[in-house]
């Protein structure tokens, strides 16, 4: 599905211009806007450690719904994202000895492609201004995934065992993560006009992802550990972004 949809995505935008010639409807940009993101655990296990600065750059158009006022606003973008989580500490026995999982850190990376589709409304124009709130869908593909890693290494130490864990950062955690990202996007803006049909574009938009993020019910992998794993990996991916952008 995702080798499909990247390809036509990319033919569907460059056409675009063509299209643009045979209709004044139609407004192409480019857009470059950094980004916090966040994921909230959706298990009691794990919990979000704070935000991750990101980017988002790519192509944005408007089509124009009959007034001025109303526009269907899409795009293709590369969308670069991060989110910290951390686990919480917990004991388990295995062969009758108790053993402590301590607390782990994992710094997620995470590049998506997106194409949202929104329903932007807009004010007349005032003076060179013109203002606008949106709202829609984006969808999104997961091209890169990385994070920490933690592999399994037992410990002697006595009458009890400690585990011990190696750890791995940066790990590609591809095949771990849900390909596709589905989202509710809502944004406020403005658009300053300054030559000819040259329009500077700004504003803030909110993107809560409403689809889990992992691609697996545990934590840790069950061949790298004898221990009984009993942490749950879920979690939905949510950004802010300050939106910057140029249409000609």
């Amino acid at each position: 599905m995702k080798k499909a949809f990247l390809p036509l995505a990319v033919a569907s935008l460059l056409a675009l211009p063509s299209m643009a010639q045979e209709s004044r409807g139609f407004k192409l940009g480019i857009k470059a806007s950094p980004n916090l993101g966040w994921i909230n655990s959706t298990t009691k296990e794990l919990e979000g450690d704070g935000v991750n600065l990101g980017f988002s750059f790519g192509l944005m158009g408007d089509f124009r719904l009959g007034s001025d006022n109303y526009a269907l606003s899409t795009g293709l973008f590369m969308n670069l994202l991060g989110a910290n989580q951390t686990s919480k500490a917990y004991t388990t026995t295995v062969g009758g000895l108790e053993r402590t999982i301590p607390s782990f850190e994992f710094a997620r990376r995470y590049q998506y492609v997106e194409l949202p589709i929104l329903i932007k409304l807009k004010t007349n124009e005032m003076g060179y201004m013109t203002y606008f709130g949106q709202l829609g869908f984006g969808s999104a593909f997961c091209v890169s995934a990385k994070s920490d890693v933690y592999a399994y290494d037992a410990v002697d130490t006595g009458v009890d065992r400690d585990a011990i864990f190696d750890r791995e950062e940066k790990a590609n955690t591809l095949s771990e993560t849900v390909p596709f990202r589905a989202s509710l996007v809502v944004g406020i803006g403005a658009e300053y006009k300054f030559a000819g049909n040259t329009t500077l574009v700004f504003g803030i938009n909110y993107n809560n992802g409403f689809t889990d993020t992992f691609d697996k019910d545990k934590l840790f992998d069950r061949k790298d550990a004898e221990v009984a794993d009993e942490v749950e990996a879920h979690g939905k991916l949510h950004y802010a972004e300050l939106l910057l952008g140029v249409y000609f």
